[in-house]
Formats: C-alpha cells, structure tokens, sequence
C-alpha cells in the first residue's frame, strides 16, 4: 500500500476514534450537568412580592374582622410579622375552615394560619412548622346556668353539640359521642355556632382551649364546663416540599418565643378582643 493509501485509513481511523470520543464526551457533560430547578416557593414569593396566606376569621382571639373590616388577632399578627420577615406584602384569603388544607395543596395559598392542629391525617397530605402555642384539645362552653349538669364527657351523652367543620374537635365528639349524641357542624363558629348555643339550639359547644375561655371571658353567661383532649398546639401548615419557607418560619416561630414577642402577641391580642 502506498504512503497515500496509509494516510487516508489512517485519517479515517481518526476521524472514527473523534467521533467516538466527541460522543462520550457530549454523553459525559449531559450526565454531569443537572437539569434547571425550579425556583422555590420563597423565590416565587418573593418574586410576586406578597405572601398569601389563607384562614378562616370566625375564631377569635386568633383571627376575626374587627369593627373596621380588618383581618385581626394573633394569627393575622404572626401572619404579618412573617410576610415582613420575607420583606413581601400580606395578603389574606378568608375562607372555611375544613377548605383550607385542599387550598393549600392546591396552591391558591402559601400558608394556613388559623389555630390548625397537626394531626397524623393533616400530615399526610401537609406539613407542619413548629408550635407556637401548647394548650388542650379544646374546651366544652355551655350557658352558665347549666353549668352544673356538665362535668365531664359522659354528660354529653345525650344532647346536641355544636362544632366547627374540619377541626380536631368535630372529629373528638364524633369519635366520642357520635353514636350516643346529636353533633352539629357549622362552618363557622363565632358568632353562629356561640349565638345557636345561646338560643337553646345547643346544649354546649367546642371549641379551641384558648377561644372556650376568651369566649367566657367576653360574655358573662357563658362558662367553661371541662376540656376535652390532651395538651397539644397550633403550628402553621406549609404545603409539603416547601422546606425554604418551612425553615424560615421555623426560625421565626423559635425567636419570637425566645424573646417573649409571641408572649405578648398573645396578651395583647386576647386584650383587644376582649375590649372590643
């Protein structure tokens, strides 16, 4: 074979092992590149410069529309400090509370701040910050007259409860009572579920531990018969995934306590109400 002939397999042979080695290497950057990710919540947050968070303002002192038309109480307090700590507006969405969970889930809203319990069937489908309050379960309100003929769960047997859609303490009187007992549902508490009770349509309500006695404390007739449960709390619900945010709540929640500003979030909002 002529000089000729070699250089051309030769040239052939290169231009086979480049092809090959330009190959791989395409093969090997595409491996070692990751797709791009998409922003995080907090980026998307930020980027539309408002949090959005939902609630469900029938619970007072936690969150209720005050004589102004405002969104008030300890809740819509925390749910402000948290939007000035992402240095975004606060925007609130008002709706059921047993709605909440599948707005979130659906991302009509960032976060829930409503007195919201984690529960082992809430954290299945979202996620929980840490508590920013413990107290029971709930407590059992009835007309102070009456006072007497309940003290403890077996008095309830019988009579026709009041409670808010949703929440733990519907699912404790339908575990409880629902077979012995008439439960009503509302989809909001104050002022329908406390006027209902007033009325004689109910023999007691429950409620939140700390709405029983703010409750009671506001109107004379009203009384805290018992609490029901054990001693739990309220956290924010985050939708599941969302870590950034969680994290940043997270760190707020654990300042605000270390310092006694939730302390007294929850002296002055309770105050307020009360005064109202």
């Amino acid at each position: 074979m002529s000089r000729a002939g070699y250089g051309a397999v030769w040239l052939a042979v290169m231009l086979v092992i480049g092809a090959v080695v330009g190959a791989a290497g395409v093969m090997v950057y595409n491996a070692i590149v990751p797709p791009p990710q998409p922003p995080s919540l907090v980026d998307e947050i930020k980027s539309r410069g408002k949090l959005v968070v939902g609630t469900s303002a029938d619970w007072p002192p936690f969150e209720y529309i005050d004589a102004a038309g405002r969104y008030a109480g300890i809740d819509m307090v925390i749910a402000e400090r948290i939007a000035r700590e992402l240095g975004v507006q606060l925007e609130v969405k008002d709706m059921k509370f047993a709605a909440l969970i599948e707005a979130l889930r659906g991302g009509q809203i960032d976060l829930i701040l409503a007195d919201i319990h984690p529960t082992a069937e809430r954290e299945r489908v979202i996620d929980f910050t840490q508590n920013y309050y413990h107290a029971y379960d709930g407590s059992v309100v009835v007309l102070k007259g009456k006072a007497q003929a309940f003290r403890d769960e077996q008095s309830l047997v019988g009579k026709r409860l009041g409670v808010q859609l949703g929440t733990i303490q519907e699912g404790w009187a339908q575990e409880k009572l629902g077979a012995v007992s008439t439960i009503v549902s509302f989809d909001r508490v104050f002022p329908e579920m406390v006027m209902a009770l007033e009325r004689g349509d109910l023999d007691a309500i429950i409620v939140g531990d700390i709405i029983g006695e703010v409750l009671a404390r506001r109107d004379p007739d009203l009384h805290v018969a018992f609490k029901i449960g054990s001693i739990s709390g309220a956290a924010v619900g985050v939708r599941q995934g969302a870590e950034d945010l969680k994290y940043i709540v997270n760190n707020l929640i654990e300042e605000m306590i270390k310092t006694g500003e939730m302390s007294r979030i929850f002296e002055e909002e309770i105050n307020k109400w009360l005064a109202g």
